[in-house]
């Protein structure tokens, strides 16, 4: 920094050629905040200057190629020449970023509309740059001086003047400027009174447009946290080496700085309120830059509450909840604890959830009942108390409104996994097992039958209900894609949902790996890096081999080894695992471990008890001892739904050890963890089904016992039974479909598959109202039709071809309609028949198979319709085939291999290669496996 005198005057010019008027002025500079070297790297149009040495031709040309200057007209950008007060007025305007003002009226008697320089000087004038030199006038065609362009640069760039700074050879108002333009390093000529060149002036602009160009600090933000501390972070440029924050009038305290020139500073504990954070970069020990961003540290409270299904609840706050009580269980007053419900900190109608999930960033909770349908549509009030904390520990205010349990939003499928040969497809919402629909794959609808070849497996939400979050397709192939249907499925509040997907199943020949070993009393529990579909074996020499037993997830195995104790209470051992395989069956590497197995010692613990509607279901952690249904009794508390409550009751139904918890096998318990269940029959005599209201169960210590014979602890539980309710009226009795053709009564039996008939338990007024019949919720296909059929109480409905995409379940409900008699529609207004579907096959092409046969392909399988897949057991007709323009005589026989139909001809050498082949459909009987035949269609070789 170069030496200057100061005095004690602060008056400055009042004939300042560019800023007239009287100049406050700090008694501090401001060090300029750009390091040439630093700046040029970070414009793409700066990249030609990597270096500090570019001459003054080289700067002005990146200025015009930038477009901040416009360049002479002739080229020669007259460096040496001098420097008009008009020609600067152009370029203080262009480094200033300033858009030349042509509308307003001019502040100088000699600058007149029209003149080139007339925009630039008004802008100039407006924005403070220039004042004139006096007498309203500017004089446009005078010299400019250094002095003078360096007064303006230094405005442009934003620097503070230098409160009574001298500066030998310069005018005394112009002092403090040129020790600020001096201090920030920008160039300045020393001839300061001295005619201002172009070249000189090209040099300044140049340094204060790089300047413009480059903030020591950017993107300064402040987000409040969760435990109410402040984080501020932003960038840095130009050579700041330091960043500090202040919290209001508070000291301040230094950010840390990044080497990539970011920063990051968080401050305590904040009270609720509202905080002005200001931060302060600096380069060395000199202040550069300043920016104020502020914050506000609001109190708990709830933000929204959300019904989102008909079982589900989900309670937005404005911040986190408290960590500790945001693993749920207990620690949030929920059901499983058998605590008075006023205790809880949800409440709805008075009564707790059953479940308690809460969200990543812990500001969502969402509440678990066994189900709405019960409240459909009605207003509940709910509360949430005021003794549930943030993760700062705050209370909130509490919250207490009437909300609608209303849903009518249907599923979606949100996403597909794939887990081996398995696709997971994941609703949006809890689905009913019982409702899914219909689910067909490759247009053949598909069971939960786990013999067949492809079936399909709910996927247990978890939580109070029979609700599934995902359905699981097994028995595809890997690298094959496949087309799913869900047909007429329906959530808990009756919103129906369709899905049509493409599966595309992924390749897979990674092997597995065991990732860890470990061991509970003799009992190794292995963890594997993917799902298997075979868990191996433990081996030891000198002892049989112990089976893998896989969990529901197969992405883990145990190994009882209490059998090679050999009397012994522990025993060292080597144990090997062998012989796992991942869901393709792909091989993984023996692995040993040293090992030390012993009696198991550790009692069952009670986990969760539902009802099935017969039965209680008590849930344990582990296998439970298959003979010993002896044990403790279980107690409970009984409150009706008439409010009457019942005391010191005793469970005395029938108990079971094992449960078909995913109902897979006519109630017989043979998958993994169903062992862990104790079912006791409901003590209801009269209907044998659970009676409604409120049981507050006691599990009594020894209820049940394990495989090792440890009894259970005493356990606590809560579970609330539904009732249900139904009317009557003017009722869709039945609907009858194709699909039932068998069953059907005599008169509808041969009902194609765009046809339903709707029986009623009275006569109609009228049937021929289209609009009065709905299909999923959903007005019918244009082009259908609906007429009575024999007579008054039976409706014959007809869809257009093609309407019915996929086989399956739907809903097919009817409104508005009315008896005969006057009566009208009570609540049993709608039926969940099976359609098929009514899409005609397409035959798509024709190939000779060999001189006698030709084959032709379809859209789809074939069959059914007059014979099953392989040989049809009638006479296909409708089919003819042409050779070289003519129809062919010889006799042909058809058969059926999946989607394709073979035609043989009884006469050898009936085609060749060289022929023109037509395969002409007209009229057919040739059909798809749900009797759709085939559109007419002809195809050529």
């Amino acid at each position: 920094m170069r030496d200057s005198s100061y005095n004690s005057s602060t008056q400055v010019n009042s004939q300042i050629p560019f800023q007239g008027g009287e100049k406050k002025v700090m008694k501090k500079s401001l060090s300029f905040l750009v390091a040439l070297a630093l700046v040029f790297g970070l414009f793409a149009s700066m990249a030609a200057a990597a270096d500090t040495d570019l001459t003054t031709a080289q700067k002005y040309q990146q200025l015009v190629d930038n477009k901040v200057l416009k360049g002479t007209t002739d080229g020669d950008p007259h460096l040496t020449s001098n420097l008009t007060r008009a020609e600067f007025a152009t370029i203080a305007v262009a480094i200033a970023g300033l858009q030349e003002d042509t509308a307003s009226t001019s502040a100088f008697k000699d600058v007149k509309a029209g003149q080139w320089w007339t925009g630039a000087i008004q802008a100039a004038y407006n924005a403070g740059l220039v004042n004139g030199v006096g007498n309203n006038l500017f004089s446009p065609k005078a010299n400019v001086t250094v002095q003078e362009i360096i007064k303006v640069a230094v405005g442009i760039a934003g620097l503070t003047p230098v409160a009574d700074a001298t500066v030998d050879g310069a005018a005394a108002w112009a002092g403090p400027y040129i020790k600020a333009a001096q201090d920030a390093g920008l160039p300045v000529p020393t001839n300061y009174t001295a005619a201002a060149t172009r070249g000189q002036t090209i040099d300044l602009a140049y340094a204060v447009y790089l300047s413009k160009q480059v903030k020591p600090l950017s993107d300064v933000k402040a987000v409040v946290n969760a435990d109410d501390t402040i984080t501020v972070t932003g960038k840095t440029a130009g050579g700041v080496d330091g960043v500090k924050v202040a919290v209001g009038t508070a000291d301040a305290a230094a950010a840390t700085l990044n080497a990539d020139g970011t920063f990051t500073y968080t401050t305590a504990k904040q009270a609720v309120g509202s905080y002005d954070l200001t931060v302060t970069a600096y380069k060395g020990d000199t202040s550069v830059s300043s920016s104020k961003v502020s914050a506000t540290i609001d109190g708990f409270t709830v933000s929204s509450v959300t019904v989102l299904n008909g079982k589900q609840i989900a309670v937005k706050f404005n911040k986190a909840v408290q960590e500790g009580t945001s693993v749920g269980g207990t620690s949030y007053n929920i059901a499983d604890n058998a605590t008075n419900d006023a205790n809880s900190y949800f409440l709805l109608a008075g009564k707790d959830p059953s479940n308690v999930s809460v969200s990543d960033d812990k500001m969502t909770v969402t509440l678990t009942y066994a189900s709405f349908l019960s409240s459909k549509d009605a207003f509940v009030q709910f509360e949430v108390k005021g003794d549930l904390k943030s993760a700062s520990g705050q209370t909130n205010a509490g919250y207490k409104q009437a909300i609608q349990l209303s849903d009518s939003t249907a599923p979606t499928v949100t996403g597909t996994t794939f887990a081996g040969t398995v696709a997971t497809l994941t609703f949006s919402e809890p689905v009913p097992t019982a409702t899914l629909g219909t689910i067909s794959v490759n247009g053949s609808e598909i069971g939960t039958d786990t013999a067949a070849s492809i079936y399909y497996v709910p996927v247990s939400d978890g939580l109070a209900g029979s609700e599934a979050k995902a359905v699981e397709i097994h028995g595809l192939s890997v690298a094959t894609n496949y087309n799913v249907y869900i047909v007429g499925g329906k959530d808990i509040f009756g919103n129906y949902f369709d899905y049509n997907g493409t599966v595309n199943v992924p390749n897979d020949n990674v092997a597995p790996t065991i990732t860890s070993l470990t061991v509970a009393g003799s009992v190794v529990t292995v963890k594997f890096s993917e799902a298997v579909s075979n868990a191996g074996k433990a081996v030891l020499s000198g002892e049989a081999d112990v089976n893998g037993v896989p969990a529901s997830d197969n992405l883990s195995a145990t190994y009882d080894l209490s059998g090679w104790l050999d009397g012994a209470t522990f025993r060292n051992i080597s144990v090997k695992i062998s012989g796992y395989k991942d869901l393709v069956a792909n091989p993984g590497l023996d692995y040993s471990s040293n090992v030390s197995i012993g009696l198991d010692q550790t009692n069952p613990t009670f986990q969760a008890v539902t009802t099935d509607g017969q039965n209680f279901v008590f849930k344990f952690n582990e296998e439970l001892n298959h003979a010993f249904n002896t044990g403790a009794p279980i107690t409970y508390k009984y409150t009706n739904t008439d409010g009457v409550v019942f005391t010191n009751q005793t469970l005395s139904g029938t108990r079971t050890i094992g449960y078909d918890a995913n109902n897979d096998n006519n109630g017989v318990a043979d998958d993994t963890g169903e062992w862990n269940y104790l079912v006791v029959d409901s003590d209801n005599s009269t209907t044998n089904n659970v009676p409604a209201g409120k049981y507050e169960f006691t599990i009594n210590s020894g209820a049940v016992k394990d495989l090792a014979g440890n009894s259970s602890d005493a356990a606590t539980a809560v579970i609330t039974v539904s009732g249900s309710s139904s009317s009557g009226g003017l009722a869709l009795s039945a609907v009858y479909t194709s699909f039932t053709n068998s069953t059907n009564p005599t008169n509808y039996q041969n009902l194609k598959n765009n046809q339903l008939v709707l029986e009623f338990n009275k006569e109609l007024a009228a049937a021929n109202d289209v609009s009065k019949y709905q299909i999923n919720g959903s007005a019918l296909p244009n082009g259908s039709t609906s007429t009575f059929i024999y007579d008054k109480k039976h409706v014959l409905v007809e869809l257009p071809d093609g309407s019915i995409q996929a086989t399956g379940t739907r809903t097919v409900s009817v409104t508005g309609l009315a008896a005969s008699d006057g009566d009208t529609l009570g609540s049993t207004k709608s039926a969940t028949p099976i359609l098929n579907e009514n899409v005609r096959p397409v035959a798509q092409s024709v190939v000779i198979a060999s001189d006698s046969t030709l084959n032709v392909t379809f859209s789809e399988t074939l069959g059914n319709g007059v014979g099953n897949n392989g040989t049809p057991s009638g006479s296909i007709s409708g089919v003819e085939v042409w050779i070289n323009g003519v129809k062919s005589a010889a006799s042909f026989t058809y058969g059926y291999s999946n989607n394709v139909l073979t035609i043989s001809s009884s006469t050898a050498n009936t085609f060749n290669a060289t022929q023109s082949i037509q395969v002409k459909f007209i009229g057919s009987n040739v059909a798809d496996m749900k009797g759709n035949t085939v559109a007419d269609i002809t195809l050529n070789k």
